[in-house]
């Protein structure tokens, strides 16, 4: 998977990125194949906001969140990104139902 980590008003450590290719490294577990995965990092005074873009499947799954403190607003989006990996591929796993079709 190729992640993209960039900065927006802040400089990304290596620490930093490292945490995030730990978090994104997850979503593997719940929806494969993740070809590649955008992550920006913006510092709004004295807000970290971190949004992550993930394209799946000819869809483009978003999930943001906001906080002070930095690696639990990682944590916390990567958490929401997740959800909508597991839903995603929950819908695709299901049988289609086809209604109007009764059996005589």
């Amino acid at each position: 998977m190729q992640i993209v980590i960039s900065g927006h008003h802040y400089h990304v450590s290596d620490s930093t990125r490292t945490h995030i290719k730990a978090a994104v490294s997850r979503f593997e577990r719940f929806y494969t194949p993740v070809p590649g995965c955008h992550v920006t990092i913006t510092k709004e005074d004295p807000e970290f906001r971190v949004d992550i873009i993930v394209n799946v499947h000819r869809q483009t799954l978003k999930a943001s969140n906001t906080g002070s403190k930095l690696f639990p607003v990682i944590d916390g989006s990567a958490k929401k990104m997740i959800r909508q990996l597991e839903k995603l591929r929950d819908r695709r796993r299901k049988p289609r139902v086809i209604s109007g079709l009764s059996e005589v």
